[in-house]
């Protein structure tokens, strides 16, 4: 706010002004929402799609895949740029897959570096959370409504538009707006994706103050980004309470088989499911089975050969100079940072969803929007803002991990919020209330028994937020000095180095942890939901 608001003479509004009156800036603002609706829209198209299959058939591995869904959404840009660049590149496998398939002499895709590369990619990240949202929503729906249209006479469809879509609409928009604010505030993915033709909001304030170091324009489009973000989210928080309450589902969706013989392939409907599921597995699947499978390849003068050196390089405890670290101590900060940011963001997301639950205030909308405020703020504004925070007294911390723990903390405290809000609404004062008719203390009510009435909750909260931690880059990489490397990071140098196969074994890694904190939360989920 400094930086944007003023110069030598005190306050001015010059920069913000020759922001909006400038065709160039005025560019960037219209790519950077023409882009996030582009991709919010592809997400809801696959998310949607995914959401009915996962609704309405049983069909094997169904359960892992849906708790594994969400892993995208954790991984290291790093990380997906490097499973669509072997994926998708002039070389990629898909590319040689065509040519050989359709015997063609050059390669058919140029995908990269492009547009349709940039909403390909933001899909990858975030249709598995509409179709997450769309699934509990449609689980939730009682399948008598449906019934009940079509015994009155209604046909699949009609009883699909009139009684399902409108029950569904809740979810659906809450899921596209929280969409959108990522497409509108995704750097990484544009920077890397999108190559030099394309710069929106973000990657214009990342040119400003990194490159060009001029940090009065970049803040002011820092400024006028917060601002928007800040409304969307305030959008976003509206919803979800104007469509708090939902049916009810009185007993369980039935789901049939998917294929009961294999003349059911050839059935339309069947057929069309099938393709779709092949699409699916090329975008989500694609790029991260690239990963591991260049993880395992090595390159020799006979040809490519399998391996595990670049596993074993992983865990040497020796000093690398291409990371400035050893791999080793850059997977300890990794967990070491995770764990500590986790157990901060919790005990502050839980105080500050136990404020926003249970105490009546005017203004309480308005406190919501402030916690969300993380969210709301790319990383590279955070990471700016901390930077320049810590690089002075009485917060002198840049350099040491006490400044990266934090950045995580604040990073990852919304999702807290938002996981634990729900929790201390569900739970019924009158026990605790109970408990003190009975001779608790205020302290021993809240701790015997609101308390362990969440603590499931709090737990898949806690597993979110450190896979959110664990893959961490852009904050990381501005406050991170020698010797306080994480995972992320240390992808980010081996790219950079062209070490490709330990780039590949670092990933591998990191969505092998974040694969179990995940398929733990979709276990410790449905039980706390009995």
């Amino acid at each position: 706010m400094r930086e944007g608001f003023t110069d030598n003479s005190g306050l001015t509004w010059r920069y913000l002004t020759r922001i909006v009156s400038d065709d160039y800036f005025l560019h960037i603002l219209r790519f950077t929402l023409w882009q996030a609706l582009l991709s919010t829209l592809a997400s809801v198209a696959l998310g949607f799609s995914l959401a009915f299959i996962l609704t309405h058939y049983e069909f094997p591995l169904k359960r892992l895949i849906r708790s594994l869904m969400i892993l995208p959404f954790v991984l290291p840009t790093v990380t997906v740029a490097l499973g669509f660049t072997i994926m998708l590149g002039h070389s990629g496998w898909l590319n040689q897959a065509l040519m050989v398939l359709f015997h063609l002499s050059d390669p058919p895709l140029n995908l990269l570096y492009s547009l349709p590369a940039i909403v390909l990619a933001h899909a990858f990240y975030n249709a598995p959370i509409i179709a997450r949202t769309l699934h509990a929503a449609w689980q939730r729906i009682d399948v008598r409504y449906e019934e009940s249209a079509r015994t009155l006479g209604a046909s699949r469809f009609a009883a699909f538009r009139d009684i399902t879509l409108p029950l569904l609409l809740p979810g659906l928009l809450s899921g596209m707006t929280l969409v959108f604010i990522f497409c509108f505030l995704s750097f990484p993915i544009v920077l890397t994706l999108g190559g030099s033709r394309f710069s929106t909001l973000e990657v214009e304030i990342y040119t400003r103050t990194v490159t060009l170091l001029d940090f009065k324009l970049g803040a002011a489009l820092a400024i006028i980004g917060l601002l928007l973000s800040l409304l969307f989210v305030y959008f976003y928080l509206l919803l979800e309470a104007r469509f708090a309450k939902q049916a009810e589902s009185l007993k369980p969706r039935p789901a049939i088989a998917l294929f009961h013989t294999w003349r059911d392939i050839f059935k339309p409907s069947r057929l069309l499911t099938l393709l779709f599921g092949l699409l699916c597995f090329i975008i989500f699947v694609g790029p991260m089975a690239s990963v591991v499978v260049d993880s395992f390849r090595s390159d020799s003068p006979s040809g490519s050969v399998v391996t595990l050196e670049w596993y074993a390089y992983l865990f040497q405890s020796e000093y690398d100079a291409i990371i400035g670290d050893s791999p080793l101590v850059s997977i300890w900060n990794s967990l070491q940072f995770g764990l500590l940011a986790t157990f901060l963001a919790l005990a502050l997301g839980v105080i500050a969803a136990y404020i926003t639950s249970r105490m009546q205030f005017r203004g309480r909308t308005l406190f919501d929007t402030m916690m969300m405020i993380p969210l709301a703020v790319s990383s590279v504004i955070l990471a700016f803002g901390l930077l320049r925070a810590f690089l002075a007294p009485p917060f002198k911390l840049a350099g040491t991990s006490l400044a990266v723990i934090i950045a995580h903390t604040i990073i990852i405290f919304p999702f807290i919020v938002r996981t634990v809000t729900p929790l201390w609404e569900n739970v019924d004062r009158k026990l605790a209330e109970a408990a003190r008719t009975l001779g608790a203390t205020p302290w021993q009510a809240f701790y015997q028994i609101e308390l362990k009435l969440i603590a499931g909750g709090v737990l898949v909260g806690a597993l979110f937020a450190f896979a959110l931690s664990l893959g961490e880059m852009s904050a990381t990489l501005m406050l991170a000095r020698p010797g306080l490397k994480t995972m992320p990071i240390a992808i980010y140098d081996f790219l950079g180095a062209r070490q490709f196969g330990a780039a590949s074994a670092m990933s591998v890694l990191m969505m092998l942890v974040s694969a179990i904190a995940f398929v733990v939360i979709d276990r410790t989920g449905e039980r706390v939901l009995r």
